[in-house]
């Protein structure tokens, strides 16, 4: 059995939670972006202003561990009290459940927050994953800077 633990991330853990992100980003949702969505997503994971938003509490994130490597597997982030702003999974470790815990972190956050409901703009390739777990969209696919986005949510 593959084990992990999910815990609300520290300073310390951003940059290494970012580069999953990227590395992430690049193989499984970047091929379904032109390169405006691309650069754009690149752009917001790298903005000195987002990690200052961390820093100061206004930008949720949780990270999960691989208990023998140590290493950051998995990551996933809350803005605006209840809106999943990213989400990613290392490769080696899909369909392993680390998704689903990082969601159940950030669905009893959202739930302490005094919120019923979480919301996400999933990518093409997460749609599936998100359907599976209970969301449900609430209008088609859209374009928005560049990002093919379908608008979801599921109540907590």
């Amino acid at each position: 059995m593959d084990n992990f633990r999910v815990l609300k991330a520290k300073e310390e853990d951003w940059e290494e939670a970012m580069g999953l992100a990227f590395r992430t980003f690049r193989k499984y949702v970047e091929p379904d972006y032109p390169k405006e969505g691309a650069d754009n997503f690149i752009d917001f994971i790298s903005d000195p202003h987002l990690f200052n938003m961390f820093r100061i509490g206004e930008y949720h994130l949780w990270v999960a561990r691989d208990d023998e490597e140590d290493e950051i597997i998995g990551m996933g982030s809350i803005r605006s009290g209840n809106h999943i702003s990213l989400l990613f999974v290392d490769e080696k470790w899909h369909k392993k459940g680390v998704g689903k815990q990082i969601m159940k972190k950030m669905e009893d956050f959202v739930r302490e927050g005094g919120r019923d409901k979480i919301t996400v703009n999933a990518s093409p390739y997460g749609i599936p994953f998100y359907h599976r777990i209970g969301f449900e969209d609430t209008s088609g696919q859209i374009l928005s800077g560049g990002m093919y986005i379908t608008p979801m949510e599921k109540r907590v």
